[in-house]
């Protein structure tokens, strides 16, 4: 099988990184070289020396948005792969820019697989069959173990499985999870997911300090607490952006607790 190299321009270097993990467990001997670069100035200098095969490109940057890498080339010869939380990119990934695909964050492994598929055909090479890519059955697929351990403890990922895709989701931009008769709703800085597991299972996943079970039915990132109203007996989360904060109910156990930790 013949081998490329790839690039992922990304200033978040859990992204990049993620990525990078996600790409060589999955498709174990499509790449030889995996680079990673946190700007657009540093992508132009590493294509022009390493000359990859495919760049996976974030679309907001602080310093030059993606779209402007193109400015410093006459003409792209590797394949590109935008990557954005932004839906609002893509027309103009597509229409403008052209591209193999783009990639929405979280990265779910059915669209990674779309994509490699999509750069194995316009290279004429036979199908690959990625390793089915378990998390739920661990035993089964030791390396998919280490490399969420890997990711979960280096780089605060966390992969939790659904029926139809594995969702990748930041540990910090969790701002509170609900539980929902035997499933569980995690609510983060850009939306709502729901797992058929139980709030216990996704705490025992989390497995941070800095969460905190205020009742039965909440786990709360206290990294978002605000303060907490004795006299209501609710706990205010504060989101940066938001208007209104959300209003947690407390437990006069889950109370006595935080009282515990804060004194």
């Amino acid at each position: 099988m013949e081998q490329f190299k790839a690039l992922i321009i990304d200033d978040e270097h859990f992204a990049q990184q993620g990525l990078k993990k996600l790409i060589e467990h999955r498709f174990l001997n499509l790449f030889y070289q995996i680079d990673c670069v946190e700007s657009v100035k540093a992508g132009v200098e590493s294509i022009s020396v390493e000359q990859p095969d495919i760049i996976f490109l974030d679309i907001h940057m602080p310093d030059q948005y993606g779209f402007r890498l193109f400015d410093y080339f006459d003409e792209m010869s590797a394949e590109v792969v935008f990557t954005t939380a932004h839906s609002d990119y893509i027309l103009e990934a597509i229409n403008q820019w052209g591209c193999l695909g783009y990639l929405m964050k979280p990265v779910m492994l059915k669209d990674l697989d779309l994509i490699i598929d999509r750069f194995i055909k316009k290279r004429k090479l036979p199908a690959l069959q990625p390793p089915v890519f378990q998390i739920e059955k661990e035993e089964a697929d030791l390396p998919c173990l280490d490399l969420r351990a890997e990711l979960k403890n280096d780089h605060h990922i966390l992969f939790i499985s659904t029926v139809n895709e594995i969702i990748v989701l930041k540990i910090e931009d969790i701002i509170y999870c609900q539980a929902d008769d035997s499933y569980c709703n995690v609510y983060t800085r850009e939306k709502m997911f729901t797992f058929s597991k139980s709030l216990k299972e996704i705490e025992k996943l989390i497995d941070r300090l800095d969460f905190f079970r205020v009742n039965r039915s909440f786990l709360v990132n206290m990294q978002f607490a605000k303060k907490y109203d004795k006299r209501n007996n609710v706990l205010l989360l504060a989101i940066e952006g938001s208007a209104n904060d959300i209003v947690i109910p407390v437990t006069q156990l889950g109370a006595k607790l935080m009282m515990n930790v804060s004194s």
